[in-house]
């Protein structure tokens, strides 16, 4: 049995703001180290982790850790977070040319993550329209599935994908809405849940992860993000994913060794790339 971290961000220190007040930015760095992560992982059984792209400084980066480490896939992509920036700085050509090179390289299994946050970053939101159709545009043309971030955009976020027949993609970080959860389904879309579905207050989640059928359930951390309970407030990593696989198998009533075949049966029929890799 082995369990799949399907979204991480394993550039820890690029994200991380928290760390323990003793440590030195020395001792911090060493135990957030790619290496030290991605061990611990694997001691905690996690077998493969997909290493999340949110922006194109960051593409080689992504790129070297995947290629260091046997276990580690990587996606391609601007967060939309990051879509007024990038359009600031880059042309479509530019974009689709970075975009496309790194999509056919072998350890590459997704565009992503791409999407829409209106939570944080609403007056972008022309921009990161504009950057969602054109990344949903090349996952067509490069035959990758997607890897979509939706926070307060739901409605949008639906319309977007519709308007892409065919396309193949999960949808991270579940939030909970099951009129949400209803439709991705409907497009054909994976569900994948956080840490958050350990949280007190997750009930409107963990109703819907009821309904969700479990050949189209993911698990994940976005680490370093949302550490589960009883970890919360803390740095996450991948290793995290065990606790959002037992809630999980708690919820739909199954043990978690079902989870952990399931989830990763769903992984590897999802990226297909990488299946053929892990054979």
């Amino acid at each position: 049995m082995f369990f799949i971290d399907s979204h991480c961000h394993l550039n820890v220190p690029k994200f991380a703001t928290k760390k323990d007040e003793k440590e030195s930015e020395e001792e911090f760095l060493e135990k957030y180290s790619v290496d030290a992560i991605i061990q611990r992982a694997h001691e905690a059984g996690v077998k493969y982790m997909l290493a999340i792209g949110t922006e194109l400084t960051d593409v080689e980066e992504i790129r070297n850790i995947a290629d260091s480490h046997e276990y580690i896939f990587r996606s391609v992509g601007i967060h939309p977070q990051e879509a007024q920036k990038h359009c600031s700085h880059y042309t479509h050509d530019e974009i689709a040319k970075i975009i496309k090179e790194h999509s056919a390289l072998p350890k590459t299994v997704a565009i992503g993550e791409i999407g829409l946050d209106y939570h944080f970053e609403r007056e972008s939101e022309p921009q990161q329209n504009e950057l969602f159709h054109l990344q949903m545009d090349l996952a067509k043309e490069c035959g990758l599935p997607v890897v979509i971030h939706s926070r307060d955009a739901a409605n949008d976020t639906v319309d977007v994908l519709s308007e892409h027949a065919g396309a193949r993609g999960v949808i991270h970080c579940f939030s909970g809405e099951m009129d949400f959860a209803k439709k991705s389904l409907d497009l054909g879309f994976y569900i994948s849940v956080s840490g958050v579905v350990t949280f007190k207050n997750a009930n409107e989640l963990r109703e819907s992860i009821k309904f969700v059928p479990l050949d189209r359930l993911f698990i994940e951390t976005d680490s370093p993000f949302l550490a589960p309970a009883p970890f919360r407030g803390k740095i996450n990593e991948p290793a995290f994913v065990t606790y959002v696989a037992k809630m999980v198998a708690k919820v739909k009533g199954v043990d978690v060794e079902t989870i952990a075949e399931t989830t990763s049966n769903n992984f590897f029929r999802l990226f297909d790339k990488s299946a053929k890799i892990s054979t």
